[in-house]
């Protein structure tokens, strides 16, 4: 009877073991793989407050902003640019928007969508930022704005939202009613915009992209004879930084007067006038500091000022821009650097561009005149052994900074991807 018991006991025991087993489920294990993610570009072209022409080079596809894109070959102009265009494409890909009037020129970069960064201006008044939302979801905005005297409160600067595929024009001029050097951080709490800041003002047509603060900048473009060349600079953070500007120059680098030992006070945005010390030679500049700062450039030859943002030096650059004017290249090494330098119109077919090899001494500018009469549109290519920056300069009925962007082919890293059987 006992052994029946305990045989019964084992047999229930067995059974409900193999219940619980058929109960249980496996655990789903991830499935992972390296991915190369695509190795394209998307660049928003803001339109000028008056009519401009659009450049793009490199392009696979453009479009304008909300519309269906079609496939671009080779350069692209556009007249008459009234309204933002997207473009796509790799790391070739360059672009821009050029506007003149009587005695006024200007040329903003296409520049791409990013969740933050600051622009600089030399001041609020006829100023506006267009904020381009190239995406399908909505885009959220804040503005910090500082000026010399502090950070400004203004009504109206947090949560702006964007709408997919639009645009939002905020009159600077209103959120400040003071004047002087303004330093706009935008930061997107929800999705991603392209900010430009347009300025219209009497005899002076001009626009600024964003860029990302740091303890270095290159800014590209001071033109011979400049009249003007102030260096904008602002401090987000809370600690008071020290800012030393290298002017690298035609003949040699040097400190500029005015240039050592900046003192900027933090949230506050200050104006270094350079123009005096710069010996009347076409220039570009080095800007390094102990704390992270954003920078700007403004500068001419007369009553129209050509704004630029910091550029990245590389060994490969390119641009796409109207012709005339001259090519502006920046050694900022401690060594010699040998450039080539290709130029081509648009309407050119292979083997019909005019090649160039010049020596650029450490820390100098060459200076390149483009077509002198005529002009026609011009793609700019500049390749080094050394990292090299710079901008076509053009003060002809005013003036104007088209920066060279890098072309380097890059090879994006790879990185981990869970494969999801259920998405089709």
């Amino acid at each position: 009877m006992k052994a029946t018991l305990i045989t019964l006991v084992t047999l229930a025991a067995l059974v409900a073991g193999g219940l619980a087993l058929t109960l249980v489920r496996p655990v789903p294990l991830p499935r992972t793989t390296l991915v190369v993610p695509p190795a394209s570009s998307k660049l928003v072209c803001a339109p000028m407050a008056q009519d401009g022409t659009l450049f793009v080079d490199g392009a696979e596809t453009i479009g304008p902003l909300g519309r269906d894109e079609v496939t671009a070959t080779g350069p692209v102009l556009t007249n008459e640019q009234r309204e933002p265009a997207v473009v796509r494409g790799g790391s070739s890909l360059v672009g821009g928007v050029a506007a003149s009037g009587s005695d006024t020129r200007a040329f903003v970069p296409c520049a791409p969508p990013r969740s933050g960064g600051t622009l600089l201006v030399p001041s609020a008044a006829g100023t506006d930022l267009l904020l381009v939302n190239p995406d399908a979801s909505e885009a959220v905005v804040d503005l910090t704005l500082y000026g010399p005297d502090g950070e400004l409160v203004a009504l109206g600067a947090r949560g702006i939202a964007v709408a997919p595929h639009s645009i939002r024009t905020i009159a600077l001029s209103v959120l400040v009613p003071t004047d002087g050097p303004l330093g706009v951080e935008y930061t997107a709490s929800r999705g991603r915009a392209t900010v430009v800041a347009r300025t219209d003002a009497p005899g002076l047509l001009e626009a600024a992209t964003s860029s990302t603060p740091g303890t270095q900048h290159w800014l590209p473009g001071i033109p011979e004879g400049a009249t003007a060349a102030s260096l904008l600079v602002t401090n987000p953070g809370t600690e008071r930084a020290t800012v030393q500007v290298s002017a690298q120059g035609a003949t040699a680098s040097y400190r500029p007067e005015g240039g050592t030992d900046v003192s900027v006070p933090a949230h506050t945005t200050v104006a270094v006038e350079l123009a005096t010390s710069l010996a009347g030679e076409a220039t570009g500049l080095h800007v390094t500091s102990d704390a992270d700062v954003a920078v700007g450039l403004s500068t001419g030859t007369g009553t129209d000022r050509a704004f630029t943002a910091p550029v990245s030096p590389s060994t490969q650059l390119g641009a796409f821009v109207p012709g005339s004017g001259v090519l502006q290249v920046t050694n900022p090494g401690d060594a010699d650097a040998t450039v080539s330098v290709t130029t081509r119109t648009a309407g050119d077919v292979e083997g019909q561009a005019t090649v160039g090899e010049h020596r650029i001494p450490a820390g100098t500018t060459l200076v390149i005149p483009l077509m002198a009469t005529d002009p026609e549109p011009l793609v700019v290519s500049v390749t080094s052994a050394a990292d090299v920056f710079g901008a076509v300069v053009d003060t002809t009925n005013g003036a104007s900074i088209a920066p060279l962007s890098p072309t380097v082919e890059l090879e994006p890293a790879p990185i981990d991807a869970e494969v999801v059987p259920t998405l089709r």
